[in-house]
């Protein structure tokens, strides 16, 4: 009997042993995984895509972000957001280009004492002046060159302005709402909004994030997700608010087909014509040739319109995607691709229009 006893109490004694042993082993392990550095993920070394610009041809529905080194796209409709609020250091508020909202400053700093018999609501319709520039943000993107003034700390100092949602030549006040912007101690924007003649307003409380460069806002359906982190885009096509020669002035005009670099991230980028307009070298590499011994003569261009326009041309029996050019792009790690453009999706082109063709490939990791 205390034979079996002490028999029954060693093997207790050496599955406890054995637990402890193995809950030992297995805490080690994950201490050890958590220990591991994080694996760098390999860019990609390239690929040919179509940006899925969604019905509407000339006019599409989408804005689509694009990833190099993920090979990723994020398609986001235009119409999607009316406001931007900046995450960076300065207190500053975008409109949306995009769908060529138009803004004006009002001579008041109570949203409710703003309405349409007190304000010039013409002064919104769009035209093709020189003087109608500034009811747009900069067309640069540089954040300093916004309609609404940096929104300062003191809020007696941050007016009304009246926005337009619609691009149009006459102005239904339908489509006009009032705003003001103050700040949220130092991490955020206090919003005040209103269509034109309400008597009241809503709030919204937008808050700072440093992962991405704006956090977005809709007058009809509140906060909105428009661009992917700052860390995760490399450039956007859309068609947006831009401008165009008149003389020796800039008038604003609206472009399908736009590509703006993420500039604000670090994105970096430069065109290489490689033939000229009668079909004989200009001397630079062709986008096949070009190679990473080529990167030593390149001055890239921290603008975020760099490409722009300048890929395409949508007039006359040359409609389509210029093939006597590519771009050298530095994305956001610091990774380096050439990039050409296919397809414009129209006129000698082929294709769809809102689905253009591009393919890029990897030139020098970071």
């Amino acid at each position: 009997m205390n034979k079996q006893f002490i028999k029954m109490k060693n093997m207790k004694i050496q599955t406890k042993w054995m637990m402890l042993l193995l809950v030992t082993a297995i805490t080690a392990s994950a201490c050890g995984r958590d220990d591991d550095p994080i694996p760098d993920i390999k860019p990609s070394d390239g690929t040919k895509l179509t940006l899925e610009g969604g019905p509407g041809e000339g006019d599409a529905e989408n804005a689509v972000y694009l990833d190099l080194s993920a090979e990723k796209q994020t398609a986001v409709k235009r119409v999607s957001w009316d406001l931007g609020f900046y995450s960076g250091g300065a207190f500053r508020v975008i409109l949306n280009n995009q769908t060529a909202i138009a803004a004006i400053e009002t001579d008041k700093t109570d949203i409710n004492a703003v309405n349409s018999t007190n304000t010039d609501l013409d002064q919104l319709a769009s035209g093709f002046t020189p003087d109608k520039m500034k009811l747009y943000d900069d067309t640069a993107g540089r954040i300093e060159h916004t309609v609404i003034k940096e929104i300062s700390g003191t809020d007696s100092e941050n007016a009304v302005y009246i926005v337009h949602r619609v691009f149009a030549s006459s102005v239904d006040k339908e489509n006009v709402w009032k705003i003001r912007i103050l700040r949220n101690g130092d991490t955020g924007y206090t919003l005040q909004y209103a269509k034109i003649d309400d008597s009241s307003f809503q709030t919204a409380e937008i808050s700072k994030d440093a992962t991405y460069n704006f956090n977005f806002f809709s007058f009809t359906s509140g906060t909105a997700a428009v661009e992917p982190a700052k860390e995760e885009w490399d450039f956007v096509w859309s068609k947006s608010m831009y401008k165009t020669g008149m003389g020796a002035q800039q008038i604003p005009y609206t472009f399908s087909d736009l590509i703006f670099t993420n500039h604000l991230a670090g994105v970096k980028a430069q065109q290489i014509i490689f033939e000229n307009e009668e079909g004989t070298s200009t001397g630079n590499p062709t986008y096949e040739d070009f190679a990473e011994t080529d990167l030593s003569g390149l001055a890239l261009s921290a603008q975020r319109n760099v490409i722009a326009s300048n890929w395409r041309v949508t007039t006359d029996d040359e409609k389509g995607a210029f093939h006597d050019r590519y771009y050298i792009i530095q994305d956001v790690s610091g990774n380096i691709y050439k990039l050409r453009f296919l397809s414009m999706g129209a006129g000698k082109d082929g294709g769809t229009r809102g689905y253009p063709e591009l393919e890029y490939q990897l030139v020098k990791s970071k």
